[in-house]
C-alpha cells in the first residue's frame, strides 16, 4: 500500500515537473510572428481617402480607473478595488468609444479578455461591441499559455477600421529580460494597410514601460522607426499611434508626487526620428497619470506619453486629447486628424 502511494506521488511530481517545464518554455518565447495576428474582416467597407481620423486609447485592461493604484508603479495593490469598479470602468470605456464611432480607425492598447486582474470582465468583448461593423485586428502581446480559464490572462492591442483593410501584419520588437510569473511579453506593433490610392499604413504602438534607463524601449523605438522609414520609402503614408512610454511633449501640470514614483519617465529621444517625421501630441491635456495612488487632481503627476508620429507625406490637421478625469483608465484618449500630402 505504501509503495503504491509512493508511485502515485512520484507520478504526480513528474507530471507537475513536466507541466512546469513546458509552461516556462512556452511562455518564455518572445518572438512575435505575423501569424499571431487575428483578423475578422468586415465586408463592403469603403476605401480610405485623403483624410483620416484616428483615435488611440490605452484602456488599462479595465482595471486602472481613477480609484486604482498599481504595485508596479509604487502603489500597494495588484488588483482593482472591486468588481463593481471594473464594471464602471468598462462601461465608461464602451460609452466613450460609441461616442467616437465616426473615427476612421481606432487603436486600443491594453485590451484584455476576462481574467483575474479585471475580475473576469471581458473588456475586449465590450470594446468590440462598441466598435462593431469594422475590420477587426487583434494581437495578444501578453498571454499566459498552458493556463486554462479562469486563470488565463490575454492582453493585447486592437485595431478597428471603418475603411477597407488590404492586409494586416506586425513589426516584432525587442523584449525585456524579465517577465510576470515566468511569462514574458511578446512586444510587437500590429498594423493595417488600408485599401485606396492614399496608401495608408496605420500602426499601433505600446513600448516597454519598466525597463531600466529606458534601454529596451529605446531599442524598440529605433527598430520601429527604421521599419517605418522603409515603409514610407516604399510609397506608403505611415501613422504610428499609441502609448510610447516616452514623454512626447513638455508639460508642467501641478502635482505633489514624490520623484521616486517618476522612475519610468523619460523624454522622447528626438534622434530616433528620421528626417521629416513629426510627433503629433496634445500638450494641453495629459494622457497618463501615476499609479502610485488612486487619482487625485493636483496630486498625481500627469503628462503626455500617448500620441502619434507621422511620415513626411502626411499633414497633421489637428490632435486633441480628451480630459475624462482618468475615470476609466490611467490613460486618456487622443484623436488625430490627418491628410495625405
Amino acid at each position: 500500500m505504501l509503495k503504491r502511494a509512493f508511485v502515485i506521488l512520484a507520478g504526480l511530481a513528474a507530471a507537475f515537473a513536466l507541466y512546469a517545464t513546458a509552461f516556462l518554455v512556452v511562455n518564455h518565447q518572445i518572438s512575435a510572428r505575423a501569424s499571431d495576428v487575428q483578423r475578422a474582416a468586415a465586408e463592403a467597407l469603403p476605401e480610405a481617402g485623403d483624410m483620416l481620423e484616428i483615435l488611440i486609447w490605452n484602456v488599462g485592461y479595465g482595471g486602472l480607473g481613477a480609484g486604482s493604484d498599481f504595485v508596479a508603479d509604487g502603489g500597494k495593490h495588484l488588483f482593482p478595488p472591486s468588481r463593481r469598479a471594473v464594471r464602471d470602468n468598462v462601461a465608461g470605456i464602451e460609452s466613450f468609444l460609441i461616442d467616437q464611432a465616426d473615427a476612421d480607425v481606432v487603436l486600443i492598447q491594453e485590451i484584455a479578455r476576462a481574467g483575474p486582474v479585471n475580475y473576469w470582465i471581458d473588456v475586449r468583448d465590450r470594446v468590440e461591441h462598441a466598435l462593431r461593423d469594422r475590420d477587426n485586428v487583434f494581437y495578444s502581446d501578453f498571454k499566459t499559455r498552458l493556463i486554462p480559464p479562469p486563470l488565463r490572462l490575454v492582453h493585447g492591442q486592437g485595431l478597428y477600421s471603418l475603411r477597407a483593410v488590404a492586409g494586416a501584419d506586425l513589426v516584432a520588437l525587442p523584449a525585456e529580460d524579465g517577465g510576470f510569473f515566468g511569462v514574458r511579453r511578446r512586444y510587437a506593433s500590429p498594423l493595417i494597410r488600408l485599401a485606396g490610392d492614399a496608401h495608408w499604413t496605420i500602426v499601433s504602438v505600446h513600448l516597454a514601460a519598466f525597463d531600466e534607463d529606458a534601454s529596451v524601449r529605446t531599442r524598440q523605438l529605433r527598430e520601429l522607426m527604421a521599419w517605418a522609414q522603409r515603409e514610407y520609402q516604399s510609397g506608403r503614408r505611415v501613422v504610428l499611434g499609441g502609448d510610447w512610454n516616452f514623454q512626447l511633449a513638455d508639460t508642467d501640470f501641478p502635482h505633489t508626487t514624490d520623484e521616486r514614483f517618476l522612475f519610468w519617465l523619460f523624454p522622447f529621444p528626438q534622434d530616433t526620428l528620421p528626417e521629416g517625421w513629426r510627433i503629433a501630441a496634445d500638450a494641453a491635456i495629459p494622457s497618463v497619470r501615476t499609479n502610485h495612488q488612486p487619482y487625485v487632481p493636483g496630486e498625481n503627476y500627469v503628462t503626455t506619453i500617448d500620441g502619434f508620429i507621422v511620415s513626411p507625406n502626411v499633414d497633421v490637421l489637428s490632435v486633441t486629447g480628451f480630459d475624462l478625469g482618468f475615470a476609466h483608465s490611467d490613460h486618456q484618449p487622443v484623436r488625430l486628424r490627418v491628410r495625405a500630402r
